[in-house]
């Protein structure tokens, strides 16, 4: 199968065809920080936000609850060098997957994001993209691409970046696993460790996945 034709759009206001880890929602609109910006569908009238930046406490930590998902662990990525010249590893975060896709050489994956950061800049959240060959996602994947850290959105003064298009061409034919990651990201030279990296996460928002 491509992604799932009949929710490529998240038209119909669910994950059907996706798998979620995390705190993961389908909205019709979402606020960047303290209302900055708000965010509407690419096409139609739903996208995918993957994890909640609202759920938190005082403190601006992850609130500790034994209800709904906890938060995906992300600590098997890594920035080796991030924009500001410091490490970062992933903590936790959120995950959206699409399992038994196939992609033609020749094909492109089209996919819209946006994303908005909710916290200062030693915490360095970032999100990435990933394609898994064959079954599950264990091993390495072969294809990841970094679509942005906070570092990079602060350097500009920004709390989000607007609607952007990501497409992968494979060079031969792919079979595998899609996977779209947010994630606390903790710079190891800071100084400033946060207790268990559960911090106010940053939000990805997903929308309109295509081959073509």
């Amino acid at each position: 199968m491509a992604v799932p034709q009949d929710n490529r759009f998240f038209q119909r206001g669910g994950f059907e065809g996706f798998t979620t880890y995390g705190l993961c929602q389908i909205v019709t609109s979402f606020e960047a920080y303290r209302g900055v910006h708000t965010f509407h569908p690419v096409r139609g009238e739903f996208f995918a936000v993957l994890d909640d930046p609202r759920k938190i406490d005082g403190d601006g930590a992850r609130k500790k609850t034994s209800r709904g998902p906890k938060p995906a662990d992300t600590s098997y990525l890594s920035l080796s060098v991030d924009s500001d010249g410091r490490t970062t590893v992933g903590a936790d975060g959120a995950m959206l997957e699409c399992a038994n896709v196939k992609i033609d050489a020749g094909k492109s994956l089209w996919f819209h994001w946006a994303f908005s950061r909710f916290d200062w800049s030693p915490g360095n959240d970032f999100a990435v993209f990933e394609a898994y060959d064959g079954n599950g996602t264990q091993g390495s994947p072969v294809y990841r691409q970094l679509l942005t850290q906070s570092l990079d959105l602060e350097k500009t003064s920004q709390w989000y970046s607007d609607w952007r298009v990501c497409s992968w061409r494979p060079d031969t034919n792919f079979s595998g696993t899609l996977r779209w990651v947010v994630s606390n990201g903790l710079s190891t030279s800071t100084g400033l460790p946060r207790p268990g990296g559960a911090a106010r996460p940053s939000a990805l928002l997903i929308d309109c996945v295509e081959i073509d």
